[in-house]
């Protein structure tokens, strides 16, 4: 498990407490729910901590060249490989991807028996903005 710490550059707007009373971030563009990194924790009211738990890892999705494309364990290297490879030279796209759900792989043996040779890992990924935690804020609603 690593754990990163930050900033967003957001608006209030984005923030709202479900039915459930608890705090939800929802920006409307991955831009918005950017994380930049800092060096420890903040007390600001956008400084945010990010998770990544084992077996996740951070991907880079490059828009114009797949080059600017790429797979890291360290939320600092991301970023630095996401700046300037977004639309017109911004942050490109960080997701996390974290494993989902394993296939078998079998085949079947001459007397007809199934024989397992392996597991397939498919993935998903989640949004930064589903992930950041923001310490500095009120998680539930104390009008709730």
């Amino acid at each position: 498990m690593e754990t990163t710490y930050g900033h967003v550059n957001t608006l209030e707007m984005f923030f709202s407490y479900g039915p459930d009373g608890k705090l939800k971030f929802e920006p409307f563009n991955n831009a918005y729910g950017a994380v930049h990194p800092d060096a420890g924790p903040g007390t600001g009211i956008n400084d945010v901590e990010l998770v990544l738990n084992d077996g996740e890892f951070f991907q880079v999705h490059g828009f114009y060249r797949a080059s600017d494309s790429g797979n890291f364990l360290n939320y600092r290297d991301a970023y630095r490989k996401a700046r300037g490879g977004g639309e017109q030279g911004s942050l490109a796209d960080i997701v996390i991807v974290a494993p989902a759900e394993s296939t078998k792989v079998t085949a079947v043996d001459a007397d007809g028996t199934e024989v397992v040779m392996g597991y397939n890992t498919q993935w998903r990924t989640i949004s930064l903005s589903r992930r950041v935690r923001f310490p500095n804020r009120p998680a539930t609603n104390p009008d709730a």
